[in-house]
């Protein structure tokens, strides 16, 4: 799962790629004024991650993604249906139309905390 900044990273590498580092920076700045090293420190995790690829070229790293936004997009959503709506894309498309759920969804139980102390050792 992507972070709104990973996002909207990705998001400029799949409109313009190969991509550098400063192009993304520019690219996203009307949303984010962001520092230089800060937009490559994210791309570099984004690589490691297994989001981009890259080459070095000269003295500058291009960048391409290396997943589909599609592919993303699909992953995002099965975690939300997954999280939220019991795996179930047709509770997600009823909530989205307005029809509620019938029921609250299953709590967990809550997990036994232990003591501050652990009674066995006094």
């Amino acid at each position: 799962m992507l972070t709104p900044l990973e996002l909207d990273i990705m998001k400029a590498v799949w409109q313009q790629t190969p991509i550098t580092v400063k192009d993304v920076q520019l690219a996203i700045r009307p949303k984010r004024r962001l520092a230089y090293t800060t937009v490559m420190t994210t791309m570099n995790r984004l690589y490691l991650k297994g989001f981009l690829l890259r080459t070095l070229h000269s003295r500058a790293h291009f960048y391409e993604p290396a997943q589909a936004y599609v592919a993303v997009r699909e992953a995002a959503l099965d975690g939300l249906v997954q999280d939220y709506f019991e795996g179930s894309r047709e509770t997600l498309a009823d909530f989205l139309n307005g029809r509620e759920l019938d029921h609250d969804p299953p709590l967990q139980p809550p997990m036994h905390r232990p003591s501050a102390l652990d009674e066995t050792l006094l």
